[in-house]
């Protein structure tokens, strides 16, 4: 194990994480809700379901009360966030290149069909002409057509069209965020995350989640590349400024990061091999994801690293509303 000379911290215990689609956030989401729920920390959760909303976070949306974790899928709004996080809270997020988080976006929510497109070569064809099938989509996720990352984040498409707004957003992500990650570079995000939030290895283990069924994939050209450089301008501009400072704060992790990444490496080939059934994998029933499948002499820390973020935030919600229940009963009597 690496030894560490970095000074003794506490670990935050308030934290917001923004989670954008296609990102790998679902797996990021599963590692902080395992990290809250054995500290029994509390959650701002939706009533039912795991989205708080596709739409702007609202105070509303959750229960009453101040909360140390917030981490399901909401648009960002940080002052409505604030006013339900306890004080000194961690904003983080993750972003991804948008010329391969596109051909996911369309896979993953079946969008050729609300443009009447094949499967085949939907994507394809979409990036050929993205203008006239952006315009011709009837899902109520077109929006992830077209600079995800930014819409997650909280800019409206039509101020994504205006590179002075889009360059001051970016500028305000700067000083909103602790910290942005990049999908493309998870494990060592996961060691800046380490070093944010004071976390230890363990914390930070994962078995990735919500992993897209090879069902659902396309090839990706260097024409389509182009193309979705063009057309998603806005999120290249965001991802290029965040890929550089994430590459600031590697270098300011110091000269132990190279050894901390191996180490962390095996401990999670380690953790993958003891806790699923290798090479095996099951599929959604719309062949849309594709999960691990847990050994069966798993112990009961495999049985949390397997959870998705779904049934965690299930768990989770389960929990609050009998403590909430037990309260009012003892309030009362």
């Amino acid at each position: 194990m690496p030894i560490s000379t970095a000074a003794p911290c506490i670990p935050e215990k308030t934290i917001v994480f923004l989670k954008t689609h296609k990102t790998g956030s679902s797996t990021l989401t599963s590692i902080l809700q395992r990290y809250g729920y054995l500290r029994n920390l509390t959650f701002a959760v939706p009533e039912k379901s795991h989205v708080i909303s596709r739409g702007y976070f609202m105070k509303a949306q959750v229960g009453s009360g101040k909360f140390d974790m917030l981490v399901n899928h909401v648009r960002f709004n940080k002052p409505e966030m604030q006013k339900v996080m306890k004080p000194g809270a961690k904003y983080i997020t993750i972003l991804r290149d948008p010329r391969t988080q596109l051909e996911s976006v369309l896979g993953y929510f079946l969008l050729f069909k609300s443009m009447n497109l094949r499967e085949a070569d939907g994507f394809a064809k979409f990036v050929s002409n993205p203008y006239y099938y952006y315009n011709k989509c009837s899902s109520s996720f077109a929006n992830y057509l077209r600079n995800p990352n930014l819409y997650d984040l909280g800019l409206q498409p039509n101020q994504q069209k205006n590179k002075t707004l889009v360059n001051l957003f970016i500028q305000r992500i700067s000083r909103d965020f602790d910290l942005v990650l990049i999908n493309e570079y998870y494990n060592e995000s996961l060691l800046l995350l380490k070093k944010l939030l004071c976390l230890s290895f363990e914390d930070i283990l994962y078995i990735p989640k919500g992993i897209r069924s090879d069902k659902r994939r396309y090839t990706i050209s260097n024409n389509a590349r182009e193309s979705i450089n063009r057309w998603c301008w806005a999120d290249a501009l965001l991802y290029a400024h965040f890929n550089k400072t994430f590459w600031e704060r590697v270098r300011d992790y110091g000269p132990r990061f190279q050894d901390d990444l191996r180490y962390f490496e095996r401990k999670l080939k380690d953790t993958i091999l003891n806790c699923t059934i290798a090479n095996k994998t099951h599929d959604d029933i719309k062949h849309r994801g594709s999960d691990y499948i847990m050994n069966p002499n798993g112990d009961n820390s495999c049985s949390l690293l397997m959870k998705s973020d779904s049934k965690f935030t299930g768990i989770i919600r389960a929990r609050q509303t009998k403590k909430t229940k037990k309260k009012k009963i003892k309030n009362t009597t």
